[in-house]
C-alpha cells in the first residue's frame, strides 16, 4: 500500500504571504491539524501545523522583551514566529515530504524520526495530497485482504520467517503451528521478554486470528532469574 491509496486529496492550501487567521480557519474547517503552504507555481514551500498555531499562544504569555546578547538573532526569529501573522513567517521549513510511490512504512517511518503527525505527499514539487497519522491508523484497521496470508500452511511459514528474520529465534527453539488462523508456539527461550516480542510477532502476521504461547524459560536461565536465598 503506498501513500497516493491513503492520502487525503485534494487538500486545501494557503499562501505565503495569506494571514495566519486564514490558516486558522483552514484547520478547523478540515480538521486535518495542519496546511502546506504553496508559492504562485504550486510548489510546495513550507506547512503551517497547529503546533505554529499554538506557538502563538505559549509565546504571547509572558511578552517578555528581547535580550540584547549574544543570541539576540535566534531571539529575534523566535520573536517573529510568535507574533507574526503573515505565513512566511510562522510556517515550518523545509518540508518533511514523500512522494506517491513512498509505502506505509516509509511514511510511518517519516512520522516516527521527525516527530511529526503530517506528511505531505509531493510529485515533481507539487502538492497532491497529505498523510496524517490517522490516515495510517485506517490504512492497518482496513488491511486489504490481499495482503493476507492464504491458509495455515502459509501463516505457518510467515510465523516462523518472522521470528526467525525479526527475532532471531529460530525452529530449534520455537515450533510453530497453525489451525484456522490460530497460531501456537511452544519452545523454549532465554528471557520473559523474547516470550513476549515472540507472541507480539506472531500476532502482527496478517492471517493470525489469535496465538496461544506455551513458550516457556529455559531452566538454566530461570534459576539465573531466581533471587538468592
Amino acid at each position: 500500500m503506498f501513500a497516493r491509496d491513503i492520502m487525503t486529496s485534494p487538500v486545501e492550501t494557503i499562501g505565503e504571504d495569506q494571514n495566519v487567521r486564514r490558516a486558522i480557519d483552514i484547520v478547523n474547517a478540515s480538521r486535518i491539524g495542519a496546511v502546506p503552504v504553496v508559492d504562485d507555481k504550486g510548489q510546495l514551500v513550507g506547512i503551517v501545523t497547529e503546533g505554529d498555531l499554538l506557538r502563538r499562544i505559549s509565546s504571547a504569555g509572558g511578552r517578555r522583551p528581547v535580550p540584547n546578547t549574544r543570541d539576540r538573532n535566534d531571539a529575534l526569529a523566535d520573536y517573529i514566529k510568535a507574533r507574526s501573522w503573515r505565513i512566511k513567517d510562522v510556517m515550518t521549513t523545509p518540508v518533511i515530504s514523500a512522494l506517491p510511490t513512498a509505502t506505509i512504512t516509509q511514511i510511518a517511518d517519516l512520522l516516527l524520526a521527525h516527530v511529526i503527525k503530517h506528511v505531505p505527499v509531493v510529485d515533481a514539487g507539487r502538492l497532491v495530497g497529505m498523510v496524517s497519522r490517522s490516515d495510517l491508523m485506517h490504512a492497518i484497521m482496513n488491511e486489504p485482504s490481499s495482503l493476507v496470508a492464504l491458509g495455515d500452511d502459509a501463516i505457518r511459514t510467515a510465523v516462523k520467517a518472522r521470528l526467525e528474520t525479526e527475532l532471531a529465534i529460530g525452529p530449534a527453539n520455537v515450533q510453530v503451528s497453525v489451525q484456522d488462523g490460530l497460531a501456537s508456539l511452544h519452545g523454549d527461550v532465554e528471557t520473559p521478554m523474547e516470550r513476549e516480542a515472540a507472541r507480539v510477532a506472531a500476532e502482527s502476521v496478517p492471517g493470525v486470528r489469535g496465538v496461544h504461547s506455551d513458550i516457556q524459560i529455559a531452566r538454566h536461565m530461570v534459576s539465573r532469574m531466581k533471587p538468592p536465598a
